[in-house]
């Protein structure tokens, strides 16, 4: 197994969703790790042994427990996957980095809506700048 595939079986279990999209998880691994680089190194270790147990989520979850910045990095990689960001060490977001990532933010399923200012309407976004 490599990170990307890694990230994306320990963003399926924290997130509870399955079949999380490839692209979409090495994208949001990539900008962690750029921020979180040891702690998602970490975390992904610790995902590793807790994946071997018998009841990897209450393994991860001790883990978490009993490891602060763990448990930071686990919060930001739920919260990249629902909402296409994070929150930064310093407190700064690092927002979307694309319409498509934040359209596709586990959120809108969760609540069965549509992405706020993404609303789909005829001639889809962004129609407006075009004239008639």
């Amino acid at each position: 197994m490599t990170d990307a595939d890694d990230f994306r079986a320990l963003s399926e279990l924290l997130t509870g969703e399955q079949g999380l999209e490839p692209t979409l998880s090495e994208a949001y691994r990539a900008r962690l790790a750029a921020v979180f680089p040891a702690d998602l190194a970490r975390l992904l270790d610790a995902y590793r042994a807790a994946a071997a147990a018998a009841a990897p989520a209450t393994a991860l979850h001790a883990t978490l427990d009993g490891d602060p910045a763990l448990a930071r990095v686990a919060r930001e990689t739920i919260s990249i996957w629902f909402t296409a960001q994070f929150t930064r060490p310093d407190g700064s977001q690092d927002p979307p980095d694309t319409p498509a990532h934040y359209r596709a933010g586990l959120v809108w399923q969760v609540i069965q809506a549509h992405p706020l200012s993404a609303a789909p309407v005829p001639g889809g976004y962004g129609y407006w700048s075009q004239h008639p």
